[in-house]
């Protein structure tokens, strides 16, 4: 049997995605989202295309940081703290 489609509201992408309202209705109109189902004048997306975008923006994230360069050496880095902490310090 089927799964039932599950509609979410603006609001509920906008949780959902950790934005603004106004933030969804960007989205939308860009093109990042896909295109709302209006049903008697309310306004709905559906839930697994939601997800869907969600997942394909996270996956290509992910293949973006596990190709980007090596993290810079410890002692690189422990030269970068030193001397942001002398520097906020005012000392030398």
């Amino acid at each position: 049997m089927a799964q039932p489609v599950k509609f979410l509201s603006v609001r509920e992408v906008a949780v959902m995605m950790h934005v603004s309202v106004a933030t969804v209705w960007r989205y939308a109109q860009r093109g990042t989202l896909p295109e709302p189902i209006r049903i008697d004048g309310h306004t709905w997306w559906i839930e697994a295309e939601v997800l869907a975008v969600i997942e394909k923006k996270m996956a290509t994230r992910l293949t973006r940081v596990n190709v980007s360069e090596p993290p810079a050496s410890a002692s690189t880095t422990e030269s970068k703290r030193t001397r942001v902490q002398l520097e906020r310090s005012g000392g030398r």
